[in-house]
């Protein structure tokens, strides 16, 4: 039986019209460890820590129009800024940290 604490749950709500329901990522370099809940499909898990990945793709079939919750699960430690940055780019070379992997 194993079990992992979960330090903290942020969500929050975006409203979007249906010209906005594109794909989209979401940088995670600010967060710890965790993992992304877009309208109650995890997306994907983040450790920009360990990189190279600093962002999750969301395809914008994940978006709705109207109200979307967005959820971010955090594992590791309290973040410092709780802010959800939305980007058209992807960032996916950042240092690898081989320690962690």
């Amino acid at each position: 039986w194993y079990q992992r604490r979960v330090r903290d749950c942020f969500s929050g709500e975006l409203e979007l019209t249906s010209s906005e329901l594109l794909d989209t990522f979401v940088d995670t370099s600010c967060w710890s460890k965790g993992f992304l809940v877009v309208n109650g499909n995890v997306v994907g898990r983040y450790w920009p820590e360990a990189g190279p990945q600093y962002t999750i793709y969301i395809p914008g079939a994940f978006w709705m129009e109207g109200i979307n919750k967005v959820t971010m699960v955090e594992l590791q430690s309290q973040c410092q800024e709780l802010t959800l940055i939305l980007s058209d780019k992807h960032v996916i070379d950042g240092p690898v940290n081989g320690d962690l992997i």
